[in-house]
């Protein structure tokens, strides 16, 4: 199976990061981005020290980010754990990562609710995982690991249901 990655809170703990840097999270999502825009997009250092969050037991088809830093500070904070797979990277928050993954994975798995929405609804199965910025989904289709014996089990069970119509029932 061609299983995809996204970086930031599946592989990559960045809200620890965050925190260290800045000491405490904002109250509103558009400071989160206004200091990662005008502020980390320039430290090298945050993104290649990000703390290890989950290592996968297998090896991925590829990893996509939605990321505005250097693309070789991705590639090297991945290479610096023996994650060798392809880097794909779009550019900006609200940009699909559908057309970069389009053809290339049988199931894509990221913490964004965003994404796991965008990318089921047009057809490329994803899993989401448990993250403190996704808690108000229900758990289909959720995994706290990557670990390919808890994500294949789910993957086949969320694939067996028509996972539009999940996702428009199970939406709190």
């Amino acid at each position: 199976m061609r299983i995809g990655l996204d970086i930031d809170n599946v592989i990559a703990d960045w809200d620890s990061g965050y925190i260290k840097r800045f000491g405490k999270f904002p109250k509103y999502d558009w400071a989160i981005t206004r200091n990662v825009n005008n502020i980390l997009i320039h430290e090298r250092d945050f993104w290649l020290n990000l703390p290890l969050l989950n290592m996968p037991d297998f090896i991925p088809r590829l990893f996509c980010s939605a990321r505005v830093n250097s693309k070789n500070w991705t590639k090297a904070y991945l290479k610096k754990y023996g994650l060798n797979s392809p880097l794909y990277q779009v550019n900006g928050y609200h940009i699909s990562k559908y057309d970069l993954l389009k053809g290339k994975v049988d199931l894509f798995i990221d913490d964004s609710l965003k994404n796991f929405i965008d990318l089921n609804q047009k057809g490329i199965p994803c899993l989401l995982m448990d993250s403190n910025n996704n808690k108000s989904w229900k758990n289909i289709g959720r995994i706290h690991s990557l670990k390919i014996n808890e994500i294949i089990p789910i993957y086949e069970e969320f694939i067996k249901n028509d996972f539009n119509n999940l996702l428009k029932s199970f939406w709190c």
